[in-house]
């Protein structure tokens, strides 16, 4: 199979669960109504948008060599959002 086809089997699995997940805990966990709802969801949006792109950056350099390297970056890059979620939840707690 040619590369490129392998990389886009990726990315459109890869991407879905990258945004729609982190959307959907902002949705059910904030308490948040109208404006501020959607400004945590656009901070959601870019903060996966930046993860992804540099996990693809980083795995696309490191898949020659590393590929069990590659895959675990992708995997760990899916946990960045949440970390703005979880310290964005601590901050509204406090």
């Amino acid at each position: 199979m040619d590369a490129t086809v392998v990389w886009l089997i990726v990315a459109l699995f890869y991407a879905p669960l990258h945004y729609l997940l982190p959307m959907l805990v902002v949705v059910m966990t904030g308490s948040e109504e109208g404006e501020a709802r959607k400004r945590r969801l656009v901070a959601t949006a870019i903060d996966c948008t930046l993860s992804m792109l540099i996990a693809f950056v980083v795995v696309i350099w490191l898949a020659g060599d590393q590929l069990q390297i590659a895959m675990f970056v992708l995997l760990l890059s899916m946990a960045t959002p949440y970390l703005r979620i979880w310290l964005h939840h601590r901050a509204a707690a406090a």
